[in-house]
């Protein structure tokens, strides 16, 4: 009787053996993907801060564009009103002939942007948040690049850098001194050309403006994000 309960002994054993080998395999899965959330989590937060630290450098800089750009279009205002009401020369216009001939550029840092796109930009779990700074960075910044090189390309080489030849010596840096200040007044071409400019400083300080505008937003983003990560971390 005894002999006849061993196959039953060695299959109960044997299913015991194999409930524990599963219990084992599915507590090391759960032990694995728990680690690799851990690190995923871990990258995140990493990258979400290393964007935040490059957003507010960009909020620095084109803050510091838009500085220049109004002071390049108040000097542009004041030069215009001079030389429409046909004012005599004096020193003092040399500097603000120099500043009218600025050309804006765009500087901004996308270095943890490219990380998080070679890395995959699923690591950002957030949708809306991951959306918000793949429009900043490949639809925002690149548009507003574009526009000023654009602009800027087409106007400054083409007609500011031919008229200011023709008009101007710069033998001292951060001023250009007339060489005919009766001629320059009657030029009328002169004039047209400094009015396009301001209109076009006055819209290229505008549009970074809006984007100084988009960039804090995605910094509040990021910012709150992070603080929600770490609340649940301690609650975990």
């Amino acid at each position: 009787m005894a002999d006849d309960n061993k196959p039953l002994k060695y299959v109960r054993y044997a299913i015991g053996e194999i409930i524990l080998v599963v219990i084992g395999i599915l507590i090391a899965l759960q032990i694995n993907n728990w680690n690799e959330n851990r690190k995923s989590n871990t990258r995140e937060k990493k990258l979400l801060f290393e964007l935040k630290i490059n957003l507010l450098t960009n909020v620095n800089n084109l803050n510091s564009d838009i500085d220049r750009q109004e002071k390049s279009a108040r000097i542009i205002h004041v030069l215009l009103d001079h030389l429409d009401h046909q004012k005599p020369y004096n020193d003092s216009l040399d500097y603000y002939f120099a500043e009218a001939d600025f050309a804006p550029d765009v500087v901004l840092t996308s270095s943890a942007f490219e990380t998080l796109k070679s890395t995959g930009i699923e690591l950002i779990k957030t949708d809306s948040l991951r959306k918000e700074i793949l429009h900043l960075f490949e639809v925002t910044y690149p548009t507003l690049m574009q526009d000023t090189k654009r602009i800027e390309d087409q106007v400054w080489s083409t007609s500011s850098v031919p008229m200011y030849q023709k008009y101007f010596r710069r033998e001292i840096i951060g001023q250009a001194r007339p060489i005919d200040y009766g001629a320059l007044l009657q030029d009328k071409e002169f004039t047209n050309m400094l009015s396009f400019r301001l209109g076009m400083r006055e819209g290229s300080t505008s549009s970074k403006i809006q984007v100084v505008n988009e960039t804090k937003k995605l910094i509040e983003f990021i910012e709150n994000e992070l603080i929600k990560q770490k609340a649940h971390n301690v609650h975990n």
